[in-house]
């Protein structure tokens, strides 16, 4: 096997074994962005490799909300369990370290969804959305006049969604009162 080849096969099994590990469903900026802040590989040959795992039915896609999520499959784990001896012991640890301090972010980031679009020249709607199991616990959506405005709400929701709601709930069962 050539080193091209070798390099290919090994990028495939860290993205197999990455998925393993995270043990969440993962967008694919998501994966970008620790793949490529952790150095594991460049964009490039990320994209490849998770192009052709997906073709192979090695790592399932799902699309929700517009975003492509990514898990390990079945025959993923398989091959998975055939190959993962070719990632030297050195780089499946930092696997297993990565995949455990960006799990929590990437369950919050996947749970916290706040976007914004221009509906015309004076108005922009913002979304914002708590999703639990890809379920909405709560879904709003605000018209605003002004682009700052949109950002600010955004902002916001992400910082502070935990706390508005149970406010909002709160007030919508009637219990603000007490």
């Amino acid at each position: 096997m050539d080193y091209e080849s070798y390099e290919k096969a090994e990028n495939k099994v860290l993205l197999l074994y990455f998925l393993k590990h995270i043990r969440i469903p993962v967008s694919n900026m998501q994966l970008t962005r620790i793949m490529l802040e952790n150095r594991f590989m460049n964009y490039f040959l990320l994209q490849q490799g998770l192009h052709e795992l997906i073709k192979d039915k090695l790592v399932n896609c799902e699309t929700r909300d517009s975003l492509d999520y990514y898990t390990l499959s079945a025959q993923g784990e398989k091959i998975l369990e055939m190959f993962e001896n070719i990632l030297p012991a050195g780089i499946q640890a930092r696997v297993r370290e990565v995949a455990e301090a960006n799990r929590p972010a990437v369950r919050q980031e996947a749970s916290v969804i706040a976007e914004y679009v221009l509906e015309n020249e004076n108005e922009y709607e913002v979304k914002c959305k708590i999703v639990e199991d890809f379920k909405p616990l709560i879904d709003i959506r605000l018209s605003v006049g002004s682009r700052d405005d949109a950002r600010l709400i955004c902002n916001n929701w992400k910082a502070k969604a935990k706390e508005i709601y149970p406010q909002v709930i709160g007030v919508l069962l009637g219990k603000d009162k007490e």
